[in-house]
């Protein structure tokens, strides 16, 4: 465990919170007396970061606003020592979004791209997640082809399907290799498109540089194939006890308790609080 705490991040669903779901009270807690300490506090998603992200503090119950945030993947940077603006990094041009889609549309996926966080979403189709998603969001839902989806640089091209099409799509996509974009596994039946350049360790370092904060003083909470490199740079990085295999073996360390457990909460109570 670090010996000084500086900033606490954490991905969303599947580590501070099921999908969808309420935060449970040891980890509501525990971020508490994180702030009380002093230590900045962010969640680190693969949503685009918008007010949506932003406003999580006050869904969680949380007494305080978050003092940064790391969205797509690490694409996008909001802190609150830079102001209003929400910064963005190596996005993927239209030509790749368009290449993506050539080889991904034919499958039967659902292909989504944000054009403005969630106030602007377009996608392939209108499904079930489409529509819980827009009603949840309030977001503008626009279907359409290829051109549509390729019409502008975007942060990622997120790939809904099936779970039981996943060695179909998942051979398509390691059958097109490219230097130009990298592929994570962030949900069950999600697969993302980013620039190369682009995961959450990145975000973290561009936020640790940018408030002068030592990337030995962050510790760094995750569970998928996305939180990788966030849980590998962070100076103290632990995967959840639900986290796949491939995060467990990157991770410092890894909770007793998984996600709907109260596995963060606990994980602090018993290793940092109680120390």
């Amino acid at each position: 465990m670090i010996k000084k705490m500086s900033a606490f991040v954490a991905d969303i669903d599947g580590t501070l919170v099921n999908k969808g779901k309420e935060m449970l009270p040891r980890t509501r807690q525990a971020l508490e007396r994180l702030h009380e300490q002093g230590v900045l506090i962010g969640p680190a998603s693969g949503r685009p970061l918008d007010h949506r992200t932003l406003d999580k503090n006050k869904e969680w119950g949380l007494s305080f606003d978050f003092d940064f945030a790391i969205g797509m993947n690490g694409g996008d940077l909001w802190d609150k020592f830079h102001g209003e603006e929400i910064r963005h990094f190596h996005m993927l041009d239209k030509d790749t979004v368009r290449e993506i889609l050539t080889f991904m549309a034919p499958l039967d996926i659902n292909a989504i791209v944000y054009h403005n966080g969630y106030d602007h979403v377009c996608a392939l189709r209108m499904d079930d997640f489409m529509r819980d998603s827009r009603d949840r969001n309030k977001s503008i839902v626009e279907i359409g082809g290829i051109d549509l989806l390729s019409s502008q640089d975007t942060g990622k091209i997120e790939v809904h399907y099936r779970p039981e099409k996943e060695e179909e799509i998942m051979a398509v996509v390691n059958a097109h290799p490219s230097m130009k974009w990298n592929t994570v596994q962030t949900y069950i039946g999600t697969v993302e498109f980013v620039d190369p350049h682009v995961n959450k360790g990145m975000g973290l370092h561009q936020f640790a540089d940018s408030c002068n904060i030592p990337i030995d003083e962050i510790i760094g909470f995750g569970d998928m194939d996305n939180d990788l490199e966030l849980i590998r740079e962070a100076g103290w990085g632990v995967c959840m006890k639900n986290g796949c295999e491939a995060c467990k073996a990157a991770a410092d360390d890894i909770t007793e308790y998984e996600v709907g457990e109260d596995g963060v909460g606990r994980y602090l109570e018993d290793h940092w609080f109680n120390q």
